[in-house]
């Protein structure tokens, strides 16, 4: 019966070979998720962004901003704080973003029944990753005869 010495050598250079050829078939798809993931959480924080500018417009209709709070033409605002808010992305861990925005005015007219329109860019900041809207707001002038 013949012995083979050289059994455990070819195993050893065997096993090298298919971790050597199986890594690049492993680092791509793990390249690919992560970037993949990385998408998503840019997704999520532009669907953040449009979310926080809708808030910001409930703002406004609720009248919790008052006109003299409001920028004229060339003129901007000092920070408006907001709740914090959490990004959940699925297999990772939640995201915790500090919420904020300024306004500028961007212009300002006056209607024909002495109402006052004033054209807002609204900054949304996520994270300070700035966000830009458009808001037009409206005053009315109330007379009393």
């Amino acid at each position: 019966m013949k012995k083979r010495s050289f059994l455990l050598l070819e195993i050893l250079i065997a096993f090298t070979l298919v971790t050597v050829c199986i890594v690049p078939l492993v680092k791509q798809p793990l390249k690919l998720y992560k970037r993949e993931i990385e998408e998503l959480e840019v997704m999520e924080m532009e669907r953040l962004a449009d979310w926080t500018f809708t808030e910001i417009k409930e703002i406004f209709l609720k009248n919790e901003i008052s006109w003299d709070q409001i920028p004229g033409k060339g003129e901007r605002s000092s920070s408006f704080p907001m709740s914090e808010a959490t990004i959940e992305i699925p297999a990772c861990k939640d995201k915790k973003i500090q919420r904020e925005f300024h306004l500028t005015g961007r212009g300002e007219k006056q209607g024909l029944k002495g109402e006052i329109y004033r054209q807002l860019g609204v900054y949304v900041f996520l994270n300070k990753k700035k966000y830009t809207f458009r808001l037009p707001v409206q005053k009315i002038k109330v007379s009393i005869e």
